[in-house]
């Protein structure tokens, strides 16, 4: 079962502006940066540059093409190489003054972490083991620097803290299970992380004060690469099935505990590593395609930009025409619903919703058809979808899904002018010729949907 909520965010369009991360409006994601294969995207302070690594094809090593440092405008322009080593460098950063790069180099022969000028001058080694050191991650202070260390003698990775200056080293997590990918929280005593202790990745905080760790995101499905939103109140983090692959990756985001965790589904996926931009109104992440990873940014709805908690789990909307299924096979059928209503048999009557009113269907693993649907303005009802099925429209063709196939229908519409009758079923009275009252219901929904109609009998 998928631990969370299937969600339609909206189609975003990222308009780049130089020097700002910010976009002008809501629409589909934007790739920056393609040549060769680039991976692990990270935001300059001043939210106008990213920096990634890349393997391209004029730095050989040994015939194959070696990892190095890069940055580039937010806006896909003024592309940098900082680094030029002669082994693998990347999984770079600049510290919170963007004076210093923070990043992995494999030039004394292991992994270990270093620190350089931020254009990547007078690079000195942090970290000088025979084991390695990996995914080092700034404190917000800049004074302290989060990695994941596996020893030479071998055993598991750990997560441990080192001084900005290289001293006081030490381990935080002392599991036989591998802890990975730390994240610093904004409020700097907390870091999120990955581990393998229950058999596949969940994510976990620990206080970096006293070693007390706390499940945010656990579930069958694995999850990993975390990092916080700039207020600390959101998780954004990549997930894919338990018995799946890493390159099926999705993005998420959830509040900072872990709870009310939503799929941005219009983040071309597979999808990975994602990373907030200072504003925390667009996450860069890296996207797979035949030729290798790529660097792409996603403006994010409003519903999760805005400062503050996730209040709806099941819902961010937005313009775009498409509307997705997530079956139970895993499977995923995205289209546009062609059903113009949705009939939900509930215990007070028979509803009757228009289909630009309802944002999503979250189908329960029970009876054939119960359903909980949440309605564009947040509401929600629970009864049984009595549709036959659901037509959805793609690619020329219609596929029609029975309801018992589908585990989450989410649904992106313009609202337009429509309203659902409610129709209490009869309970045995004997008929005769209705007469008609209504009881508006204000459900506040977008648009001209201004109320639903219950329509009530009273026999002559």
């Amino acid at each position: 079962m998928r631990a969370g909520l299937l969600v339609l965010a909206a189609a975003l369009a990222l308009a780049g502006e130089t020097g700002a991360a910010a976009p002008t409006d809501e629409g589909t994601a934007r790739r920056i940066v393609g040549a060769g294969s680039c991976a692990m995207p990270a935001w300059a302070p001043d939210g106008g540059r990213l920096l990634f690594h890349a393997r391209r094809k004029d730095d050989k090593q040994k015939g194959f093409a070696m990892r190095n440092v890069w940055s580039i405008g937010a806006d896909g322009a003024g592309e940098k190489k900082l680094t030029g080593g002669t082994k693998d460098e990347y999984h770079a950063s600049l510290s919170p003054d963007g004076k210093k790069l923070l990043f992995v180099s494999e030039l004394n022969g292991s992994r270990d972490i270093w620190l350089a000028d931020a254009d990547g001058q007078n690079p000195v080694p942090l970290t000088d083991d025979p084991g390695t050191e990996d995914q080092p991650a700034w404190s917000p202070d800049g004074r302290q620097i989060a990695y994941a260390a596996f020893p030479k003698e071998g055993g598991s990775f750990d997560i441990w803290l080192v001084n900005a200056d290289g001293s006081g080293r030490r381990r935080l997590t002392t599991t036989p299970a591998n802890e990975l990918f730390p994240a610093w929280h904004p409020d700097g005593a907390h870091l999120v992380y990955v581990t393998d202790a229950s058999g596949n990745f969940d994510l976990y905080q620990i206080d970096v004060r006293d070693g007390r760790t706390t499940p945010l995101v656990v579930s069958p499905d694995h999850e990993a690469r975390p990092a916080f939103s700039p207020d600390g109140t959101k998780l954004a983090f990549s997930r894919w099935p338990a018995h799946g692959r890493s390159a099926d990756a999705t993005l998420w985001v959830a509040n900072a505990d872990g709870t009310a965790p939503i799929e941005l589904t219009t983040a071309p996926a597979p999808a990975t590593h994602p990373a907030w931009s200072p504003d925390g109104r667009t996450l860069a992440f890296q996207h797979r395609v035949a030729t290798g990873w790529e660097i792409w940014t996603l403006a994010l709805p409003a519903d999760i930009a805005r400062t503050g908690h996730l209040r709806l789990a099941q819902q961010v909307r937005g313009g775009a025409d498409v509307d997705t299924a997530k079956l139970r096979s895993a499977d995923t059928v995205r289209g546009t619903v062609e059903e113009t209503t949705f009939k939900v048999r509930a215990a007070y009557g028979a509803l009757v919703l228009p289909r630009a009113a309802v944002a999503s269907i979250l189908f329960g693993s029970g009876e054939r058809g119960l359903a909980r649907v949440v309605l564009a303005n947040g509401d929600t009802v629970t009864g049984f979808l009595e549709n036959e099925g659901i037509a959805i429209a793609a690619g020329g063709r219609t596929q029609r899904l029975a309801v018992e196939q589908i585990e989450q229908l989410s649904s992106a519409n313009d609202p337009g002018a429509a309203s659902g009758v409610l129709a209490p079923p009869s309970c045995g009275v004997p008929s005769g010729t209705p007469r008609r009252s209504s009881l508006r219901l204000p459900l506040s929904l977008p648009g001209s949907f201004a109320s639903l109609t219950m329509v009530t009998r009273t026999d002559s």
